[in-house]
C-alpha cells in the first residue's frame, strides 16, 4: 500500500517510498495538490482496499535468496553487529528507495534500501536533537503550544488532536497523547523538566507514570 498519495482533480499520483515522494516535492508545486498520509490498511478507503486487492499481482514483491542475504539479515538484527549497523546507518544516501516496479527483491536490497530507511526514521523519532533536546513528536507539540497561544487549561486529547492538524504529525494520535503526558510529568523519578503543567492526574512515581488517568 502506498504511503502517500497526492491527488489533483483526476490526477492521483501513489508514492510507496517517502524519498520517492520527496523527489517529487522538489519538482512540484506542492500548493495545487491534496496530500494523504497513510498509516496501514486502517487510513485506507474501502474502495481503496478493492483497488489494491484487485491488482494484488501488481502489489505483490517475491523475496529472492542471494549469496548476500546472510550477511544483510545479521547486519540488520544480530546483536553481536550493533557497530556495523552504526556505520550502515551513518553511510545513508538519503534519495535510496526500492522500487516497486519491479516485481521481486533481494533480501540484501531490502535490507540496505527499505530496512534501513525504517531504522534511520526510527532513530530520528527516537533520538533527542543535540541542539534543542527535542524529539521531533516533542518539538510539534510546544510549536502548536506557541502557534495557538496556549495559556488556558486543556485536555490531553484537545492538545494531541491540535497538534496533529496544526504540524504535519502523522503517527497515531494515541502515542502523540503519551509525549503530551511525558511532557507534563513532574514527579520524582520522571527524570523530566516539565515544560506543560501537569493539571490533573499524570501519573505518579509508584506506577513510574503508568497510572496516568
Amino acid at each position: 500500500t502506498p504511503i502517500v498519495k497526492a491527488t489533483k482533480g483526476t490526477q492521483v499520483t501513489s508514492f510507496f517510498t517517502l524519498p520517492e515522494y520527496e523527489q517529487w516535492l522538489r519538482q512540484s508545486d506542492r500548493r495545487t495538490w491534496k496530500i494523504k498520509y497513510y498509516k496501514g490498511l486502517g487510513t485506507s478507503t474501502s474502495k481503496e482496499a478493492q483497488e489494491y486487492f484487485s491488482k494484488l499481482e501488481t502489489h505483490r514483491i517475491s523475496f529472492i535468496w542471494t549469496d548476500e542475504s546472510v550477511d544483510a539479515i545479521e547486519l540488520a538484527f544480530s546483536k553481536k553487529r550493533a557497530d556495523d549497523r552504526k556505520k550502515w546507518l551513518s553511510e545513508l544516501d538519503p534519495d535510496t528507495h526500492v522500487s516497486h516496479a519491479s516485481s521481486s527483491l533481494s533480501y540484501s536490497d531490502f535490507v540496505n534500501k527499505e530496512l534501513i530507511l525504517f531504522s534511520n526514521y526510527d532513530n530520528i523519532r527516537s533520538i533527542p536533537s543535540a541542539i534543542d533536546g527535542f524529539k521531533p513528536g516533542q518539538r510539534k507539540i510546544i510549536f502548536a503550544c506557541f502557534k495557538r497561544k496556549l495559556k488556558q487549561e486543556i485536555k490531553v486529547a484537545q492538545l494531541a488532536g491540535y497538534v496533529a492538524e496544526h504540524s504535519a504529525y502523522h503517527h497515531g494520535e494515541q502515542s502523540l497523547a503519551s509525549t503530551i503526558v511525558g511532557l507534563a510529568q513532574n514527579f520524582v523519578g520522571s527524570n523530566n523538566i516539565n515544560l506543560l503543567l501537569p493539571i490533573g492526574q499524570f501519573g505518579t512515581r509508584n506506577m513510574g507514570g503508568k497510572d496516568v488517568a
